[in-house]
Order: C-alpha cells, then sequence, then structure tokens
C-alpha cells in the first residue's frame, strides 16, 4: 500500500468520523437544547401556578383582615355608643342624686307639698339609679375591668346615698318613733 492511499483513507475516515462527532454533537446540543427549554417551561408553569396560589392566599388573608378590621371598627363604634349611653344614664342618676341631697330652701310651699317634692325627687332618683343600673347590667362587657370596678364603686355609693334618702318613704317615720 502506499502511502498516498493510506494518507487518503486516514482522510476519508477522519472527515467521515469528523462529520460523525459533529452530527453527533449538533444532535446532543439539539437534545440538551430542547430538554433544557422543556425543563425551563415546566419551571416557568410552575412559577406561574406558585405565584398564582401565592396571589390567592394572599388576596385570602386581605380579605379576612378587611372582615376583622371592619368587626373590630364595629364593635368599636358599639363600645363607644355604650360608652356615651352609660355616661348620660350615669349623669342623670347624679343629677336626681345632687337633688335629692342637697339642702334645699323651699319658699311659698306648703309642708305637704314639700314632703309630695322630696318623695318625687326620691322617686326620679330610683327610676333613673335603675335605668343606670339595667343599662349597665346589660352592656358590662363592652367596659374593660378598670372601668367595671370603677362604675361598680360609683354604683355602691349611690345606692347607698339612694337608701339613705330613700329609708323613710319606704317605712315611714318609724325610725324617728323608736
Amino acid at each position: 500500500m502506499d502511502w498516498t492511499e493510506i494518507l487518503k483513507d486516514v482522510g476519508i475516515v477522519g472527515i467521515v468520523s469528523g462529520l460523525i462527532t459533529w452530527l453527533i454533537k449538533q444532535l446532543g446540543e439539539s437534545y440538551l437544547t430542547k430538554n433544557a427549554k422543556i425543563h425551563q417551561q415546566k419551571l416557568n408553569n410552575q412559577t406561574e401556578k406558585f405565584k398564582l396560589e401565592l396571589n390567592q392566599t394572599f388576596e385570602k388573608y386581605k380579605s379576612e383582615i378587611a372582615f376583622l378590621s371592619q368587626k373590630a371598627n364595629k364593635l368599636h363604634d358599639k363600645r363607644i355608643e355604650r360608652i356615651e349611653n352609660i355616661y348620660t344614664l350615669l349623669t342623670d342618676f347624679f343629677e336626681d342624686m345632687q337633688v335629692l341631697t342637697s339642702w334645699k330652701i323651699i319658699t311659698g310651699m306648703s309642708q305637704e307639698r314639700i314632703e309630695e317634692q322630696s318623695f318625687e325627687d326620691v322617686k326620679k332618683a330610683e327610676k333613673t339609679g335603675n335605668k343606670f343600673l339595667s343599662y349597665y347590667s346589660r352592656n358590662k362587657l363592652y367596659f374593660n375591668s378598670e372601668t367595671c370596678a370603677l362604675i361598680d364603686e360609683i354604683i355602691t355609693l349611690l345606692k347607698k346615698s339612694h337608701a339613705d334618702f330613700s329609708f323613710k318613704y319606704i317605712f315611714g317615720d318609724y325610725v324617728s318613733r323608736v
């Protein structure tokens, strides 16, 4: 065999093997590129799915927070209304007790009319006191423990004062006869 033929055969084999190598390389790159694109598409789909789930969860929590906030605002508004009402009722009761317990200078009225007026004052204080106590009992849960303790103390003092001034109307002048 001749060297030219050997070189020619080696050249042909080299060219063919180069072409085969290049073809295998191209097929491998094409396969890898295709798989990378498929994998990238899967990752993009998963990313979109997770984003959608995250947005749905976020919107759900956002609506729950808005609902709880609205509920808290309504409760706060109710509490403010109850405080306003209890203050009004307490003020009415206090004013009636103040009228009942204050010294009065009455001119131009008969003793009987003075006693009737005093009895009416006692009844009025009792009525406003009962309104206050009833409202407080029904709405006590809207007040914190410090406020309840203060109101309970006020109630005790006002009850004692009312009892002192209404005793003679309930039992008559029994004490003065003993």
